[in-house]
Order: C-alpha cells, then sequence, then structure tokens
C-alpha cells in the first residue's frame, strides 16, 4: 500500500479562493504535479477555507479534476478569522494545523504538503518532490519567488487548458516568466542591484544575468515534512515554529535548483512597499536586524544557495556565487551569537499571542534644471564684456587662478566644492576606460527622449534609426537627467541597453540643486527601476559642502557686474579650500549607496549582463558549490 501524503492549502476571501481555482490548482494538475504524486503517494487534497465558500469549490472545474485523482476534502476555518488584515501570518498557521490536527499521532506516518493559496508550480514539481519523499527525506524546502500579480495572473490564466483545467508550464518557461516580472520586494532583496532594500530582509539575491538569479532564502518555503512528532496547537508563526516543535531532528534537505522545482508566488505590485527604502544598507544594519529576527532554523537554512534559471547556466555564475558565498559568510560571522527563540520571538512573539486571542474561535476572545544646464552655468564666459575695467579684469585673473588651482569640471582636485559631484562619474570613466580608446555615449536632459522614443519604434535590430544608432554598440554611455526626469530612467534604459556591449557601462547623473525639489526620498522611492543587470544607486554631497558650492557658482558666473564682490568670493573660496579639502575628505569616507536626506547630486550606474549559455546543466563542481556555507 503506498505512504500517505496530505496536501493542504488555506485559503479564505472570495477572491482568493478563485485565484486557488483559477491558477493555483490547474498548476497542480499538470501532468508532472499532482497526477504524478499520486502515483507515489496516497494523497489527499485538503482544502480549508469558509463554510461559506464550500459550494464555490465543490462547483469548479478544477476541483472536479482533482477529485478524479485523488481523495478530497473541504475544512472549515471561520472560527480562526479576526477581520484584520495583519493576523494573516496567525490565521495562516492555525489553518494548516487545521489541515491535519484529525491526524493525531498517525502525523509521523504521514507526508504533509503545505501550500499557500498563492504558489503556483511548474509542471514535474510534484513528482521531484515525490521522488525525494520516497528517498526518505523528512522535511524539505524549496524556494518561493515572488512575482507581479497584476502582470503575470492574466498571462498564466490565459494558459490554462479549458477543457482539462490544467496549467502546464515547464520550469524554465516560468522562471523566464518570473525573471522578467520580478516583484519589487525582489529587487530590493537583489544585493547586486543596490537601488534599493528592504528594512527586513529574509531573502539575498544576486543577478547573474538576464536569464539567471542565484540567492539565500531565511528560510525558503516548507513543501514537504513526515513530523517526527504530533503537534496539536502552535507555538509561533508557521514559518518560526512548526518544525523546531515537530520535527526538532530531521535534517532538513533543500531544493536549490529551479529546473527540479520552481515555484512563483505572484503578489500586488505595491505589497511591502511600506518597508521599501531608496539606495542600501549596510552590513552591520543587516546583521542587527537579521540578529533579531532569525532562530537557529533560520539561520542554518539561509546557508543555502538557490539559482533560479530560464536557460543553461552561464560561465559567469561561477564568480557570482563566490562573491555572494563572501557576503553571507561576512553576514553570518556579524550575527549575534545566539540566534533568536522561536517560543516568545523578541519581534513576533507578543503579535502572535495577541493575533491568537482574537480568534472568533478563542475562548480568550517644482522643475529642476538638468546637471548640463548647471554646468553651463558653472562655465567661464567665452568673451569679454565691454567696459568691464580694472576690477572686472582683476577678477577675471583671479578666476582663472582659482581654475589653475583646483581644476574646473570634469577634472577637478579635492580642493574644488565640486568634487563630491563630478569625481564619481571621472573616476568611473577612468576605470572603465584606461586606455582612453572607448566608444563612449553622451546623452543629457535635451535629447534623451529621442532615444526613448526611437527605441519604442521598429525592430531593434535595426542600426537606421537616429544618430543614436550609428556607432553602436557602445562601451560606456554617460546620461545626464534633471532629478524629476529620473521616473522615466527604466523607459530610458529599455531603449538604451540594445545599443550596449555585452559588459558595457552606463551611469545616469543627476543634481539636486539649490534643495528646490521636497521630498526627493518619496520620488526616488516611487521610481520604477529597471530589474535587468547588475545596478548601484549612489548618493554623493553633504550639507557641509552645500556652502561652499554656492560660493563657487557665484563666482564663477560672467563678471559683467559686481566684480568686487566676485573678486571677494574667489579670494575667500581660496582661503578656505583647506576646510573644503577637508569636507571632501570626510563625505568621501561614507558609503554612499546609503541614503542620506544632504545628497546633492546621484548617480545611477549599470553593468550590462545578458545570457551566454554554457548549454549544459551544472556541473558536479558547481553543484558542490550550491551547498552550505560553511
Amino acid at each position: 500500500m503506498a505512504e500517505p501524503a496530505r496536501l493542504i492549502i488555506p485559503v479564505w476571501g472570495e477572491a482568493y479562493v478563485n485565484e486557488v481555482l483559477s491558477v493555483t490548482l490547474p498548476a497542480m494538475l499538470a501532468p508532472g504535479n499532482l497526477p504524478a504524486l499520486c502515483g507515489m503517494f496516497e494523497v489527499e487534497l485538503i482544502i480549508v477555507t469558509e463554510a461559506r465558500l464550500f459550494d464555490m469549490v465543490r462547483g469548479s472545474p478544477s476541483f472536479h479534476a482533482a477529485e478524479r485523482i485523488c481523495k478530497t476534502r473541504l475544512v472549515a476555518l471561520d472560527d480562526l478569522l479576526t477581520g484584520v488584515f495583519t493576523d494573516y501570518g496567525m490565521v495562516l498557521t492555525y489553518a494548516l494545523f487545521r489541515g491535519f490536527a484529525d491526524l493525531g499521532s498517525r502525523v509521523t506516518e504521514t507526508y504533509l504538503l503545505p501550500f499557500i493559496a498563492d504558489f503556483v508550480i511548474a509542471d514535474g514539481s510534484l513528482r521531484h518532490l515525490g521522488t525525494l519523499m520516497r528517498q526518505g527525506k523528512r522535511v524539505i524546502h524549496a524556494p518561493s519567488f515572488r512575482v507581479v500579480a497584476e502582470t503575470v495572473d492574466p498571462q498564466l490564466q490565459a494558459l490554462v487548458d479549458p477543457g482539462s483545467c490544467v496549467l502546464s508550464v515547464s520550469p524554465r518557461a516560468l522562471a523566464k516568466l518570473a525573471l522578467a516580472n520580478e516583484h519589487p520586494t525582489v529587487k530590493a532583496r537583489t544585493i547586486n542591484q543596490r537601488l534599493c532594500y528592504l528594512e527586513w530582509m529574509d531573502q539575498f539575491y544576486w543577478y547573474v544575468d538576464d536569464d539567471t538569479l542565484i540567492g539565500y532564502q531565511s528560510p525558503p518555503a516548507l513543501v514537504a515534512v513526515k513530523p517526527e512528532r504530533f503537534v496539536s496547537q502552535p507555538a509561533s508563526f508557521w514559518d518560526y515554529g512548526f518544525l523546531p516543535e515537530a520535527s526538532p531532528t530531521a535534517e532538513p534537505h533543500l531544493i536549490g535548483d529551479s529546473d527540479d522545482f520552481f515555484m512563483i508566488e505572484p503578489q500586488s505590485r505595491m505589497t511591502g512597499q511600506e518597508m521599501t527604502r531608496i539606495g542600501g544598507t549596510s552590513l552591520d544594519e543587516l546583521a542587527r536586524t537579521e540578529s533579531l529576527r532569525s532562530t537557529k532554523e533560520h539561520r542554518r537554512l539561509g546557508k543555502q544557495l538557490i539559482t533560479i534559471h530560464a536557460a543553461d547556466l552561464p560561465d559567469g555564475i561561477r564568480s557570482v556565487i563566490e562573491e555572494s558565498r563572501a557576503f553571507m559568510v561576512e553576514l553570518q560571522h556579524r550575527l549575534s551569537p545566539t540566534p533568536a527563540s522561536h517560543i516568545g520571538h523578541p519581534l513576533l512573539g507578543d503579535w502572535f499571542d495577541e493575533a491568537s486571542l482574537r480568534r472568533r474561535g478563542s475562548e480568550d476572545a517644482a522643475t529642476l534644471p538638468s546637471s548640463s544646464e548647471v554646468s553651463a552655468s558653472l562655465s567661464l564666459p567665452g568673451g569679454a564684456a565691454p567696459g568691464l575695467g580694472f576690477l572686472a579684469s582683476a577678477t577675471r585673473v583671479l578666476q582663472r587662478l582659482y581654475c589653475k588651482m583646483f581644476g574646473a569640471p570634469p577634472k577637478v582636485s579635492k580642493f574644488h566644492p565640486l568634487w563630491t559631484e563630478v569625481s564619481p562619474v571621472t573616476q568611473k570613466l577612468a576605470k572603465w576606460q584606461p586606455t582612453g580608446r572607448a566608444n563612449v555615449l553622451w546623452i543629457n536632459s535635451g535629447n534623451w527622449r529621442l532615444l526613448a522614443n526611437q527605441g519604442s519604434n521598429g525592430d531593434q535590430g535595426s542600426d537606421k534609426r537616429g544618430p543614436f544608432f550609428e556607432k553602436a554598440p557602445y562601451d560606456l554611455c554617460v546620461c545626464e537627467l534633471a532629478l524629476k526626469e529620473m521616473s522615466q530612467l527604466n523607459r530610458l534604459y529599455a531603449a538604451l541597453r540594445p545599443l550596449m556591449k555585452d559588459g558595457g557601462h552606463v551611469i545616469f547623473k543627476t543634481l539636486k540643486v539649490g534643495g528646490v525639489f521636497d521630498g526627493a526620498e518619496l520620488f526616488l522611492s516611487r521610481c520604477e527601476f529597471p530589474d535587468l543587470d547588475v545596478s548601484q544607486i549612489n548618493f554623493h554631497g553633504a550639507a557641509i559642502i552645500a556652502p561652499f558650492r554656492a560660493l563657487h557658482v557665484r563666482a564663477m558666473r560672467p563678471v559683467a557686474t559686481r566684480p568686487v564682490a566676485r573678486g571677494a568670493i574667489l579670494c575667500a573660496l581660496i582661503v578656505l579650500a583647506p576646510l573644503v579639502w577637508l569636507a571632501n575628505a570626510w563625505v568621501a569616507r561614507r558609503d554612499p549607496s546609503i541614503f542620506r536626506t544632504t545628497w546633492t547630486s546621484l548617480t545611477v550606474e549599470f553593468t550590462v549582463k545578458r545570457h551566454s549559455s554554457t548549454v549544459r546543466r551544472p556541473t558536479q563542481s558547481l553543484e558542490e558549490a550550491q551547498g552550505a556555507i560553511l
């Protein structure tokens, strides 16, 4: 007789039940999923939902299809609901327990497959899971990958076969869809795309190329477990408290390759927005929050590498894996020596207890100038105005002396008030084109719309759509934008990327002039940045530099009027040069990726990484690299 297995899906709310019946369950009906698992185990499907929705479930064609494959049962959860949205984790935990509570001590002889309503699996995932279960793996994890529901759900629903109610999508096809529609919270957790981050990071990703992402999840989803003992009541949230209580000694197994098991989690684009912050964060801050959040089990599972890929793995993956391993080792090293306990968790314990008591069945019941325009205002006049007289001539001499001593944009010394704003770009260009022979594309605030419009029309392979395409592909691109134009960066980069060589570099720069743009952090956090390529946003300058910069702007204006005042300003800047140097040196020591309200300029950098497959499965050495971080 086949071993018993119980697939448990908790879901409440009519919209979510409809999602399960129209997408989640059809994906499980794919040949390599529930039908294959039923050929290995005696499977029972348990849907834990509201009693008022039983008829809706029973009348669904996808549920009828499941009934023809395995035993099915509906279990009510009405007494668990509180009507408070933030109690979701508590309700989910109790609903999962309700899905196996009737087994009692027999739970130790039964495989439990807990699947959240949002999970959509690729064809063949449950077959691989069943193989591992047959091999005796008692605790099996697999990553879930968040995608934007607004764009992914319609595409998945269109792929459901109307006759059989089956949604059969191969792992690589589903991975391709997922990587093209990453959720903003995935972007915020991608370490080598340092454009934004989440206040609490429980997942860490690295971009490899447009078809490959690697990472670590703490914890990944629990997709199968044969408990070592029966636990009737939860001690904490599901991901925190179930395994330490039900399977304290079982060795966990992680399915790390998306070819074997791949599962997406469609979420609204707005989910997690309140926890997203612009820029990067420090390892010390990550270690602080992880020390508060992570349990012993989380830390152990968070060492395991996962690989999500829509094509064969590229040659360049090894270097990215080593980079990620070094990062995670350093993060683990900085964690507090004692993990958080799942009992009375320091962050979640009181919250879970309070939410549990709320159960119904509980007994206790403005327009900015572009940087190019600013640069123009800082340049020396082209010719002398008539009638300047001796003072005007003397002021021009001081200007020339000042520029000779301190340089002029873009090449300035650390004595220059604009050093913190112009040096990041000049230093990057010097690094990226050491021979000085790179093919460079320069774009400014006045012509980027022309490129964006050309990129949205016609075949991207054409080289006859305007001057930008004539010299493509480019090694480097420097693009100047006004701050408000940063909201168009995603559109511009989509048009620009086909013009760049693989491995090419793109840098966008902008100035926050005079502090006239209020709410810059909120504005930037709502900008849609590209998901592709290795990227980073850096914030330069500081309030301490601003007065010197303001003096410099005044001193470098044409000297047709008020030459005495300008001459005095130039003298002051020369006298204050040591202070400027000290201020610049102090600012240079800070991590520019961390957002500060006092920034005066920013850069967003990209390194193009297109997929170049090796046409092979992972080798043994790569599989070893995918093991635990020791």
